[in-house]
């Protein structure tokens, strides 16, 4: 099985581009921000689909008690993508790697509420799940597999309302 990655050009956006496009939009140099910011929802709106997705398999998983390290996991990566939507949206600006995404995230934060502590409790749960991808001694108890589900849903809920408003 081949996976098959769909790019757009519009992902590669950085707040200096994002500028660029801002300033041409305002000297009516044929720029459309309308469409761009349709194109630009969309993108992050599949991030949320994803981050769904990921706390929907962690929620199955917990349920039926298979493997609490990989509802941790799952559980992370659903904040990582809704907390990488909210930042695309927000500062028009692609972070791919966790920790760089955490800083981003902390800063879009500060920006908008005046409070880090999603970024904080997202960077405790990036080690967490360091800890259950790689070390074997680590046991994972049920009540922080839904402490990591709960504090999920909560990341894209807050990330939904990001991504809704811009």
């Amino acid at each position: 099985m081949r996976l098959i990655i769909k790019q757009n050009k519009l992902m590669e956006l950085t707040p200096d581009k994002w500028g660029l496009l801002v300033y041409l939009s305002d000297q009516d140099a044929g720029v459309d921000l309308t469409a761009i910011k349709i194109f630009m929802k969309h993108i992050a709106k599949s991030r949320l689909a994803l981050a769904e997705d990921n706390l929907s398999v962690a929620e199955k998983l917990l349920e039926v008690g298979f493997s609490n390290r990989t509802v941790i996991h799952e559980s992370y990566y659903s904040m990582y993508h809704a907390a990488r939507s909210a930042v695309y949206i927000q500062m028009q600006l692609d972070a791919t790697k966790h920790r760089s995404l955490v800083d981003k995230f902390k800063k879009l934060l500060i920006r908008q509420f005046g409070d880090e502590t999603l970024a904080n409790q997202m960077n405790a749960w990036r080690m967490d799940r360091i800890k259950c991808d790689y070390d074997l001694n680590v046991v994972v108890a049920e009540e922080m597999c839904e402490s990591a589900i709960s504090d999920a849903a909560m990341f894209i809920e807050t990330c939904r309302n990001l991504v809704e408003g811009f």
